[in-house]
């Protein structure tokens, strides 16, 4: 038996075949094409606030492992031996963040960071934190090899 694959219109001895054509294929294409543009263009600031985030994390996380080392010791000239703190230093280099400069003695510490975000960040050993400023490098004045010359974040 054969079946007719056809469909007549009414009052037309026209058919059409089941199916899409090539146009309504290439615009729904185009169409998607579109939307995952706009979705990708969008993603990128909520990459950089995430990695933002995560060199602010490293930094909370250097400061509380310095706080334990000074409470251990007496003093803050071991924070840089630490192997936590050394991959907390790595990390932040992984998250394109830039200009990461730390000077330490038994006194105290200090850690400056441009985010990723071209904010700029700084812990020091007097449990300060600063990440709301313009892109600043001057954790506490550096001298000429870029080292902080000072343990406390301005």
């Amino acid at each position: 038996m054969i079946q007719n694959f056809t469909k007549k219109h009414r009052g037309s001895a026209l058919s059409s075949p089941k199916g899409f054509t090539l146009v309504e294929l290439l615009v729904v294409i185009a169409i998607i094409g579109i939307l995952a543009s706009i979705v990708l263009v969008s993603l990128g600031g909520a990459r950089t606030r995430a990695q933002d985030a995560r060199v602010i994390t490293d930094l909370n996380q250097i400061r509380t492992t310095a706080e334990i080392i000074n409470s251990a010791d007496g003093n803050y000239a071991l924070v840089w031996n630490n192997t936590d703190v050394t991959t907390l230093l790595t990390d932040m280099n992984t998250q394109t963040a830039t200009n990461v400069l730390s000077v330490s003695n038994a006194a105290g510490y200090c850690v400056e960071v441009t985010l990723p975000g071209a904010k700029w960040g700084c812990v020091n050993s007097g449990l300060a934190i600063r990440t709301d400023l313009a892109n600043d490098s001057n954790c506490a004045g550096n001298n000429a090899t870029g080292v902080p010359t000072n343990i406390y974040c301005p």
